[in-house]
This record gives structure tokens, C-alpha cells and sequence, in this order.
């Protein structure tokens, strides 16, 4: 019993102070990793981060200063720590070549949440998918698009694809491209046209309204309608300037072209018939 007390005091006497200087670490260590993540959450709020960036990069943080506290901790034991070190970074390896695709999809939601090429709530085509964001998350987004329909892409997709975004000003252009016929007056239906974008409250005077003459097309005169107007009206405006042209070109006598195209009947060899012409 004696020699097991004069044991237990000499290895108190050689490694006593490596365990309470170990455990100073650790406690100390663990304290100051949770204070500078509080500090380091609170700056990037006042930086108006998103949320859940701030949240992921305060947990990363504080995971990677804890462990370094248990290596410091480790080391003030006497462990060789160079090769706990080495098993830790060959790990990491491994699985950052296994989760290739999830961390380019992490980094992905990291650069959207920074650079914000869309916020919540928007209207945004990405690679010819059109819905309003719904949710940003580290991996995926999520659109909700016009017919109610949820689409989830991955990050990469989302921040690499050709992106639209059709909410991120506040006026917006309505392109209508009305046809008349031929043998129409184009003075009196742009005049009709123009009436009918300034009687409009909804459009905007600055910038002006635009009524052009777009194109010669094979059975009709193509005339442009662009008027300016608040992005949430955008919708609005299209359709009832849409109806409110229908009835008035009625109502003036203005014809609305269907397409037509000329078709050529030739006799067969021989025969006596001339050729005929049959318009459609």
C-alpha cells in the first residue's frame, strides 16, 4: 500500500502540473472558442449577413478552434500531436473527395448568400425554370413556380446557370407587339395605342412610353407597345392593355391579321389546265 502512495506521488510530482496546465487549456480554450464565434456572429449580423450563413460559418468556426484547443491540450501532456495532425488532415481528405459534389454545392450557397444574385421572394428564371424563391439553403434552392409546382436545384446549378431576375428593379418594360393589316391607317392605330398606354395610371411617364413600327411581317404590320411600369404592375398592365387593344382596334374598325400564305396549284404533265392560286 505504501509503495502504491509513493508511486501515486512521484507520477502527482512529474506529470501533476502537465494535467492541471492540459486542463487549463481545455477549459480556457473552450471558453475563449465560444466568446470569439459570439464576436464573430454579432459582426457579421451588423454586416447584414444571411442568417443562415452566419449561423453555418459560427458553427464551422467554433468547431476548428475547439479542435485546435484539444490539440494544444493534448500537447501540454506530452502526446506527439504531429501525427494526430496528419490522421486528421488524411481523414478531411478523404472525405472532402467523397462529398466532392456536397462542398461544391456548399461553396455554391456560400457565394449566393454573399453576393446575393436573388433574395427570398423574388421572380427568377434559372436554366429555364421560373419561380419565386422561396428558400436559400446551404445546398439547395427552392423556387416556387407560377402553376404551384416546387423546384429544388442544387446550389452549383443555381449559381452557375444563366439567372433572370425579374424583380430586381423596380420598373419594368412591357413589350407587346400588336399586328395590323396592310391596308390599315398606322397613324390612326398608333394614335389608338398611344391613348390607350397614357389613360393608363399605371404606366409611367418617366420613362416615356414607346409605339413603333417593329417589322413588315408576311401578313400583318407589327407594331411595338412599350410602356414603362412598377415591377409589381408589370403583370397587370400587360393584360389588360393586351384586351383593352383587341376591343378598341374592334370597335375602330382596325383589322388583326391571321396569318395567310399563298399556295400555287401547277397541272400535271400534260394536262390542259392553267395554274390556279389558292390564298389561305
Amino acid at each position: 500500500m505504501e509503495s502504491i502512495l509513493e508511486q501515486a506521488k512521484l507520477w502527482l510530482a512529474h506529470y501533476g502540473m502537465q494535467v492541471v496546465g492540459a486542463i487549463a487549456i481545455l477549459v480556457l480554450g473552450i471558453l475563449a472558442a465560444k466568446t470569439f464565434t459570439k464576436i464573430f456572429r454579432k459582426v457579421l449580423r451588423r454586416a447584414k449577413i444571411d442568417e443562415t450563413l452566419v449561423s453555418f460559418g459560427g458553427n464551422m468556426l467554433q468547431f476548428v478552434l475547439i479542435m485546435l484547443v484539444v490539440i494544444a491540450a493534448l500537447s501540454r501532456l506530452g502526446f506527439q500531436t504531429s501525427s494526430l495532425i496528419a490522421m486528421m488532415g488524411a481523414a478531411a481528405l478523404a472525405v472532402g473527395l467523397s462529398l466532392q459534389s456536397n462542398l461544391s454545392n456548399l461553396a455554391a450557397g456560400v457565394l449566393i448568400l454573399i453576393f446575393r444574385p436573388f433574395r427570398l421572394g423574388e421572380m427568377v428564371e434559372i436554366g429555364g425554370v421560373l419561380g419565386k424563391v422561396e428558400e436559400i439553403t446551404i445546398m439547395v434552392t427552392k423556387l416556387r413556380m407560377v402553376d404551384g409546382k416546387l423546384a429544388i436545384m442544387p446550389n452549383t446549378k443555381a449559381f452557375s446557370d444563366k439567372l433572370i431576375n425579374f424583380t430586381a428593379a423596380k420598373t419594368r418594360r412591357v413589350d407587346l407587339v400588336i399586328g395590323i393589316g396592310y391596308d390599315d391607317d398606322i397613324k390612326k392605330a398608333k394614335e389608338i395605342l398611344q391613348r390607350l398606354v397614357e389613360e393608363d395610371p399605371r404606366v409611367l411617364k418617366d420613362p416615356a412610353p414607346s409605339i413603333i413600327v417593329l417589322n413588315l411581317g408576311d401578313s400583318s404590320v407589327d407594331l411595338g407597345v412599350r410602356p414603362w411600369t412598377k415591377n409589381t404592375d408589370w403583370w397587370a398592365v400587360k393584360c389588360d392593355l393586351t384586351e383593352k387593344i383587341k376591343i378598341t382596334f374592334d370597335e375602330q374598325g382596325i383589322n388583326i391579321p391571321y396569318p395567310q400564305r399563298d399556295v400555287h396549284l401547277y397541272p400535271a404533265a400534260g394536262s390542259s389546265d392553267s395554274s390556279q392560286g389558292v390564298s389561305e
